[in-house]
């Protein structure tokens, strides 16, 4: 393995990562017209990095280069994949001369983990090399970012010579700038929405441009044979072109990041994207190659959609989320759940709905309070000597939210509040106290331990299980309780009040009031001695391996390393030290008794440096403690 070819000399382990982002899609229909003039409905479900295509029968579609339409497809031999079985996809039969319905059951699609490894695969074909898997896993204080006060953006309207743009300037500088706007069925803007999430810190606007007519027709810009980004890529550098030399327009007057990128700049485009999936001009998110520079600024990430016959806010809001404020998706990528998150908070699924489209769910907690936004209330008094403490409330909508960090971890916390049905909150599934368990180390296509989990107060942990995007028992009432022991005990799955190493937080909440505005709580705390170490939890399944900390590595500036590992008594787990050396990871020292308990102490210089457990026979959980 190469470590980003030599770490980029290094450096670039400073630079801040790219939120991923990809738009989630649930039973999303679109159109697309085969070369015989049938207009197929096509439905999708997953997110920009991978999504199963279906007809409205149920079977799967794949885009065959060779037929130039859509084709029915099967899973290839190999599991890895889905193939074109030659025949281009059709809902209509004739029978005696009648047109009728095609009726197929729903076809069986990829496994999770072929899913997996596709979605790995455009992710990597998205991101430039600076943003690998494994940079990407590394979570920064570019995260971290607040923000407020006037933020301006750019978004470029698009149309084309053989098709004209029918929604006008003004009607997407209101969809964009008007703070009370009520067009096209949305309950506000997009500055509408970001001056109501963040208390009216943070103030959202975006420059309008005239119609920027392309320079040819729109089916070579939405050509299916080619990846999205190669076609529209080329659209906007036309239109910044455009801007720059025949408009004058003055880019410095756009806001900007530290690096003097522009934040957010939107592409709007007439009509349907009349692309197949992730090819021409589907919508999607990514960064523009190379770059473009004016007036002292350049480019960065940008989003690009279709304007179709209406607008709703939904989608711009939730990309602008990453582009604007640098939040990641709070959903699993890879399709093997629904993340945890799910639809209470608009990085989830809390902007895709049918009608939060118009009123999008506000971001969770810890993004509001990241982005300096919320007044947050520290109640472990092992980390605030005087934190408040039994009978508490929180009313829903207050930029306001408690918070219990894990005095051995800062990057670890639960986030507590109030979530009523009303305002803003409208269209959340249900209503009562929520709990967000946060950790920067998590992974949100782990859907065992992501970036931020929801504290489940039915204990099903539906949207894991990919059971549903969240339900009316999700949010804390009148008879439930959180503690280390309840709803379940479940060390390494939640819901409870441990940390993620398995050890008590010493959160504990009970007497929770109905439902309402405003919710009242008895705060029960204690202060509990953190572990010495960082701890890390897994499971191997026989002959397998993991890499820790967290399937990535560590930079240690040299001196001891002890590491302790406990598996479980029926298997035989292994420990190895390795050091990146040489262009390569070297083993550095290895712990191999019979059994599943293993230590090495090890004397190292300085460098980078990461942790193998593996099975040399059995299966179970295990737990690593690294002391350095």
């Amino acid at each position: 393995m190469k470590l980003i070819k030599s770490m980029l000399a290094i450096s670039s382990l400073t630079l801040p990562m790219l939120s991923q982002a990809a738009i989630p899609y649930q039973n999303e229909e679109y159109q697309f017209t085969q070369p015989n003039g049938e207009v197929l409905s096509v439905f999708l479900n997953g997110n920009t990095y991978y999504a199963e295509q279906r007809t409205q029968s149920g079977a799967l579609l794949v885009f065959d280069k060779s037929l130039k339409g859509m084709a029915y497809a099967k899973v290839s031999d190999d599991g890895t994949h889905l193939v074109s079985t030659g025949e281009l996809a059709s809902e209509l039969h004739t029978t005696q001369g009648n047109l009728v319905q095609l009726k197929t059951v729903k076809q069986q699609g990829l496994s999770k983990e072929a899913i997996g490894a596709l979605v790995e695969q455009k992710q990597q074909e998205l991101m430039p090399a600076l943003e690998s898997p494994l940079m990407t896993r590394m979570q920064t204080s570019s995260v971290n970012t607040q923000i407020s006060g006037q933020v301006k953006g750019l978004t470029i309207i698009i149309d084309f010579p053989d098709e004209r743009g029918t929604i006008t300037k003004s009607q997407v500088e209101r969809f964009l700038n008007e703070r009370n706007y009520t067009e096209f069925g949305n309950a506000q803007s997009v500055r509408g929405y970001f001056l109501e999430v963040s208390g009216e810190k943070l103030d959202y606007t975006n420059t309008v441009t005239a119609y920027y007519t392309a320079k040819k027709n729109k089916a070579y810009y939405a050509d299916s044979s080619l990846s999205s980004t190669v076609r529209s890529q080329e659209l906007i550098k036309e239109a910044l072109d455009w801007l720059e030399y025949q408009q004058g327009f003055n880019f410095s007057t756009l806001t900007t990041n530290g690096s003097g990128q522009i934040r957010g700049l939107n592409i709007f485009y007439a009509g349907n994207s009349d692309s197949a999936w992730s090819k021409g001009l589907w919508p999607h998110m990514a960064r523009l190659s190379p770059r473009f520079c004016a007036d002292g600024v350049c480019t960065d990430r940008y989003q690009i959609t279709d304007m179709r016959a209406s607008l709703s806010i939904g989608t711009f809001v939730h990309e602008s989320g990453h582009l604007i404020t640098n939040w990641p998706d709070l959903y699993d990528y890879d399709g093997s759940s629904e993340g945890s998150v799910a639809s209470y908070g608009v990085m989830g699924f809390g902007a895709i709905g049918t009608t939060n489209k118009f009123r999008p769910t506000p971001p969770v907690a810890h993004f509001r309070a990241i982005a300096g936004w919320d007044t947050v209330t520290e109640l472990n008094p092992a980390v605030n000597a005087n934190a408040p403490t039994g009978r508490l409330s929180h009313t829903s909508g207050s930029h306001a939210s408690y918070k219990w960090t894990n005095p051995s971890n800062s990057n670890e916390a639960f986030y507590i509040e109030a979530i009523h049905k009303s305002g803003q909150n409208l269209e959340q599934p249900g209503q009562g106290l929520a709990i967000w368990h946060v950790d920067s180390r998590g992974n949100n296509s782990n859907e065992w331990y992501p970036y931020i989990q929801m504290e489940h107060a039915d204990g099903n942990r539906d949207p894991e299980y990919d059971r549903n995007r969240g339900d009316s028992t999700d949010l804390y009432n009148v008879n439930g309780e959180f503690n280390s022991v309840l709803p379940n005990a479940l060390t390494s799955r939640g819901t409870n009040a441990l940390w993620w190493n398995g050890s008590d937080s010493g959160l504990s909440i009970s007497g929770i009031s109905d439902p309402a505005k405003t919710i009242s709580f008895t705060v029960d705390s204690s202060v509990i001695e953190p572990p010495k170490g960082d701890v890390y939890k897994g499971t191997l399944s026989n002959g397998a391996q993991q890499i820790q900390p967290n399937g990535s590595w560590f930079q240690y500036g040299g001196g001891q390393i002890k590491l302790d590992l406990t598996g479980p008594n029926s298997a035989d787990f292994d420990l190895k030290l390795e050091r990146w050396q040489g262009g390569a990871w070297q083993q550095v020292a290895i712990s191999e008794t019979p059994t599943s308990v293993e230590s090495i102490s090890y004397n190292a210089t300085s460098g980078y440096y990461r942790i193998i457990v593996y099975s040399y026979s059995g299966a179970g959980d295990y737990t690593l403690v690294v002391n350095k």
